[in-house]
């Protein structure tokens, strides 16, 4: 039986899935609290927001949506990229976190 906490949860992505223009899954591993913390802050430049989610309650969320088929790519470490305006900023915030990233992490 899931708790009101969840089920709350669960309704609020359903909510900002069905409002959001646009929606990215991204995985988070390996990405430091200052490095997720640099994404927000860019990410909310563009006017948009992540999130991180579990990835069944994410599941659920998308069950009854045109965006069912998305469930079996919630696996691992998931963030959700939320915008409700134009995603072009959002997609150039990304690409430019990605290259930034790339150098700073050790490479074996």
């Amino acid at each position: 039986m899931p708790t009101q906490e969840k089920a709350q949860s669960v309704a609020e992505l359903r909510e900002r899935l069905g409002t959001a223009k646009t929606a990215v899954l991204t995985e988070y591993r390996g990405l430091t609290v200052r490095q997720l913390a640099d994404l927000r802050k860019q990410l909310k430049a563009a006017a948009a927001e992540y999130k991180v989610v579990k990835n069944r309650l994410a599941r659920l969320a998308v069950k009854d949506l045109d965006l069912g088929p998305l469930g079996s790519h919630f696996k691992g470490p998931t963030g959700l990229v939320f915008t409700t305006k134009d995603p072009v900023p959002v997609a150039k915030a990304l690409q430019n976190f990605v290259k930034a990233a790339s150098w700073s992490s050790p490479r074996s």
